[in-house]
């Protein structure tokens, strides 16, 4: 049975002409996902298991937060954990992990808020 992980408090901070590159690594064997984020002024992106995606500059992200969605699935039988690394420019932004005694399927949205230095 799925379990929800919510992450409300994340923050990034630089200059508002910053290009912002959201990353995502799977770190455990055998994650599969698919993570959406949906930014205040664009169009949502969408990584299949590990990837990264521009959202654009800081500045037109700085409006509201921005939210990330994540359907991670790990059916390796050796594995007993999901590990799920989120990172903005080279930086973590947060490194999310369970053992799957406690869910197989994680669901877990981050809400983000970019702050102009």
């Amino acid at each position: 049975m799925s379990k929800i992980y919510r992450y409300e408090k994340l923050t990034y901070t630089g200059d508002e002409n910053e290009i912002i590159v959201f990353k995502v690594k799977m770190i455990s064997n055998g994650n599969i996902g698919r993570v959406i984020i949906d930014p205040p002024s664009a169009p949502e992106q969408v990584i299949i298991d590990s990837g990264k995606v521009t959202l654009g500059p800081l500045k037109t992200l700085i409006k509201s937060k921005t939210d990330c969605y994540s359907n991670i699935n790990n059916p390796t039988p050796i594995a007993d954990s999901i590990i799920v690394e989120y990172y903005i420019n080279s930086t973590l932004l947060l490194r999310h992990e369970n053992l799957k005694t406690e869910t197989e399927d994680p669901f877990i949205i981050l809400k983000i808020k970019f702050i102009k230095l």
